[in-house]
């Protein structure tokens, strides 16, 4: 059990992540601006603070020395939005351990905690976290033992130590952020910052905002100056996820990037220089987006430099056992629910299943299966009650030859077999509404009315409430 001190001036979101470590076993205290935590940490002792960057009345920097210098021990964790991120830079060069964007997902910022807490006793005096990340994103810390898992690792290492850019394919789930990681963490650009973006959560607008700035008066609501993402990623590397999603026109921007190392922000003729690397992800055939005109040839050369492929789930053979195991011993200390194994028979189904939504979904059958156990073990009655909600598996009674789904005998639920497929795509996609709605084959007005129907939640998005 640990002591947490969260704080954050947006309520809901102070709220969510107390509940959260609470829920967890830990002791939690939570304060909504400088003066109220600095109380607090004066009268006791914290193991972990999460610290919004914007806090009212302080400074986070001065927050983090303070903290320093009181107890070096204290893992801080600090959170900021796309136009505070160098603050935050910045406060991890005063000696805070980490900083996660928002909206992230409480189970990302838990797995940022934990490994902070793991790695704390251990930590040489005078290491600085570029140096963390470096081991937390060392791949012999992977796991995976088939060939084309170890041949991966390999060439991460390798790639890494180049500046070339790099497109990262595969399924979705499969781990491509944390390949991108990899290579950066592993990069002469460590002590740089790693800036993610996923170009399929915005509109064609937004992104484009989102990825260069603007300037004050730009267009409607540009009430301040904004940093873009490429000029935040200054001597770091930028990750453009789902990259395929991005339109002609913005993939023009992207291209100038490239091979100008130069941009202007929105509403501005005055260029902004940067020096960034590019690391890519997709899920789509990029040659096939090409033939479609839907996605540059120019562009693709120049990200395509060196490819990496992920193999899906079902391509891994007994990593599903060993994967299982790690996410098992996880969220049986992160619930407080000591499971001490799985069951053969349960294992066959682990391995039997189709896996569409790979680790990611993987990860959350464990979860839930730890959750469900009554016994010292997961079972196959366990994972039946899962599953039982999943039809997508190879060996599933109710799929044809064809891939065509039959009504079983005894019928079914139709509004909670939706709500089903509802949920496994939200799943699939982080919980990202509008890729979801791609997997769903919905617009994304569709997707949220069911969302609405069903009564579905998640806490990355009380972010936005």
């Amino acid at each position: 059990m640990a002591t947490f001190l969260i704080i954050d001036k947006d309520d809901n979101l102070r709220e969510d992540v107390c509940a959260f470590f609470r829920s967890t076993g830990n002791r939690v205290q939570q304060a909504k601006d400088y003066p109220s935590a600095l109380k607090l940490i004066e009268k006791g002792h914290f193991d972990v603070i999460v610290s919004d960057v914007k806090i009212p009345g302080g400074n986070i920097r001065d927050l983090v020395r303070y903290v320093r210098e009181k107890d070096p021990k204290t893992v801080v964790v600090v959170n900021s939005e796309i136009d505070t991120v160098q603050e935050g830079v910045r406060a991890v060069k005063e000696g805070a351990f980490g900083i996660i964007q928002k909206p992230f997902s409480l189970p990302e910022l838990n797995f940022q905690i934990k490994k902070a807490l793991e790695r704390q006793e251990g930590v040489p005096e005078g290491e600085g976290p570029a140096e963390r990340f470096r081991n937390i994103y060392q791949p012999a810390n992977f796991i995976g033992e088939c060939p084309q898992i170890k041949d991966l690792f390999n060439i991460v290492m390798r790639v890494a130590k180049t500046s070339s850019s790099v497109i990262i394919t595969g399924e979705t789930g499969t781990g491509k952020e944390l390949i991108a990681g990899a290579i950066h963490f592993n990069s002469k650009r460590a002590n740089g910052p790693f800036v993610r973006v996923n170009c399929a959560a915005l509109p064609e607008q937004l992104l484009e905002s989102e990825l260069f700035g603007y300037e004050r008066g730009a267009f409607t609501g540009a009430e301040k100056l904004r940093i873009g993402r490429f000029e935040q990623a200054n001597k770091g590397t930028i990750f453009l996820d789902e990259v395929a999603d991005m339109s002609l026109y913005t993939q023009a921007k992207v291209l100038r990037v490239l091979q100008e190392k130069e941009f202007e922000r929105l509403g501005s003729n005055e260029s902004v220089k940067t020096d960034v690397r590019i690391i890519s992800a997709t899920n789509k055939d990029l040659l096939e987006q090409m033939e479609k005109s839907l996605f540059r040839e120019d562009l693709y050369y120049r990200l395509n430099v060196v490819t990496i492929h992920l193999p899906p789930l079902r391509e891994r053979g007994d990593d599903v056992k060993l994967l299982s195991q790690f996410f098992l011993k996880k969220y049986s200390a992160e619930l407080n629910h000591r499971i001490k194994g799985v069951e053969p028979e349960a294992i066959q189904m682990l391995a039997g299943y189709h896996w569409p939504g790979n680790i990611r979904e993987l990860e959350n059958t464990i979860e839930r299966a730890v959750l469900l156990a009554d016994g010292e073990k997961i079972t196959k009655d366990d994972l039946k009650l899962i599953f039982a909600n999943r039809p997508y598996t190879r060996s599933a009674r109710n799929i044809e030859g064809n891939g065509q789904l039959i009504l079983p005998e005894e019928g079914v639920d139709l509004d909670e077999l939706e709500k089903n497929f509802v949920v496994q795509a939200l799943e699939r996609s982080d919980y990202v509404q509008k890729e979801a709605a791609k997997l769903l084959n919905v617009s994304s007005r569709v997707l949220n009315y069911k969302i609405k129907q069903f009564g579905i939640t998640h806490p990355k998005w009380s972010q936005n409430r």
